[in-house]
Parts: structure tokens; sequence; C-alpha cells
């Protein structure tokens, strides 16, 4: 053995404990805003009751843990996560919250004109606009806080080397899994998978996290207007309500990278 491969191993050593020690922050890092996140939600299965002051106090203080987070590693705060450049990507935004709105509306629907279910509301149009005001404030949070968990936090320490179409399907992979509480349904994994698909290719495609933040938020708008505002009753039983919210996504997706080609949405420049 000669001399300079000698010299070469602590450097060879050095190397690999970096290696090490960088991925365990990593991972680590994601630990920490995963169990953030998932407190609330614990606390509220447990009790089976929804504890909202909690949540959206654990919401605020995830998103105030991957602003630290952010600092630490690249001393860019939100940046981090694809949240830079707001009054350019407003507009993208804007388009992502009317796409989220549209696309669950549309499957919200669709049961109702194949004759499936029937809809009403019994409250005036002020009430329904307090309550839309509410449930757009209350999903703000929590959508945010879950686009930086499974997309803004794996797209800042994935290497640029690495084909970015693994990364759309490690992203999908765990956001599906980060609903830790509903993997045990096929149908509901199936539309989580194919929303998380098209998030995270929307995040990747634009360089931003603005519009993936507005599809989402808009989706989970329509979702609490459904849940608690519209009366649903069932006419028939068919158990595809899932299914076609996943072809609704899977629609929007399709539609979405359509309008890309046709450059409806702005791209990051910086």
């Amino acid at each position: 053995m000669d001399s300079s491969s000698i010299k070469n191993e602590p450097e060879m050593n050095s190397f690999k404990i970096s290696g090490i020690q960088k991925i365990a922050a990593v991972l680590v890092g994601f630990a920490i805003l995963f169990s953030v996140y998932h407190f609330p939600e614990i606390l509220q299965n447990h009790y089976q009751k929804p504890l909202i002051l909690l949540f959206e106090s654990c919401m605020l203080l995830f998103t105030f843990v991957a602003f630290i987070i952010g600092k630490q590693k690249f001393k860019n705060g939100f940046r981090m996560y694809g949240l830079g450049g707001f009054r350019q990507h407003l507009g993208n935004l804007a388009k992502g919250l009317i796409i989220g709105i549209v696309i669950s509306v549309l499957a919200n629907l669709i049961p109702v004109w194949l004759g499936w279910s029937e809809m009403s509301v019994h409250l005036d149009w002020n009430q329904v606009l307090f309550q839309i005001l509410l449930f757009a404030i209350g999903t703000l949070l929590p959508s945010l806080a879950e686009d930086i968990l499974t997309r803004g936090y794996l797209k800042a320490f994935w290497p640029e080397r690495w084909n970015t179409n693994r990364l759309i399907l490690l992203s999908a992979v765990v956001y599906v899994l980060n609903h830790i509480f509903r993997i045990n349904k096929p149908d509901v994994m199936l539309y989580l998978f194919i929303l998380g698909l098209f998030l995270m290719w929307a995040f990747i495609a634009t360089g931003s996290l603005w519009l993936t933040l507005g599809i989402h938020w808009g989706s989970n708008i329509a979702y609490q207007f459904f849940t608690n505002v519209v009366t649903t009753d069932s006419l028939k039983e068919t158990g595809m309500e899932n299914y076609i919210l996943a072809g609704c996504y899977a629609l929007g997706f399709g539609l979405v990278i359509v309008l890309y080609k046709k450059h409806f949405f702005n791209y990051k420049t910086d």
C-alpha cells in the first residue's frame, strides 16, 4: 500500500461521516416537523372530538419551526420551501385556489347528477359566506403546513442532479402516508396519491409552492363547505365517491399541464 492511499483514508472516512451527519440532520428535521404537525391530530383521534384551537395553534407553531429550520439550513426562512417571491407568484396562488375549488365542487356534484344523492343548504347567503370565510381562514395554515412537510422540505434536500420524477413519486407516497388515520382505505389512498402527484408536479413545474398551496387550500375550503354546510342525502349506496374524486383530481392534473404549456402560470425566475 502506497503512502498516498494511506493519507486519503482519513479524508474518505471524514467524508462518509459528514454525509451520514447530513442525512441524520435531514431526518431529524423532518421528524420534528412531522411530530408538531400530527400532535393535535393524535389528540383529536384519542378524544374523538375536534380540538380546533389546539389544532390551529400547532399549525402556527409548525410554520414557526419550519421558518427556524429554513434560517438555520439555508439562511432564507420560508424560501427554503419554495415560498419566496410572493408578489411574483400571487397570481399562481389565486389561480390555484380557483382550480382547487372547482375540482372539489365538480367531484361533489357528479354523484348528484348521477342520481346517487341529493344536496341542500339550510343557511341564508350571509351565513354561507361567513362560513366560507371561516373555512378559508381555518384551512390556510394546515394546507401550508402539509405542503411544507410533504413537498417543500423534500425538495429542499433533494440533490439537483437526481431525477425530479422520482421526487414527485416520493412526495406523493409521503403525502399518502402522512394521512396516518386514513391509509386503511384503498379509495382514499388512491385519490390522495393522485393529488400528491398533482401538487408536487405543480411545485416542480413552476419552481415555487404558491400554485400548489392554492390548489390544496382551495380543495380544503370546498371540502369543509360540503362537509359542514351542505346536507347530503344518499339515494343510492355506490361507494364510488372517492373514486370520482380521484378521477376529478386526475382530470384537473391534466388541465393544469395543458395550462402550463400555454404559459398560464408564472415561473420562478430568481
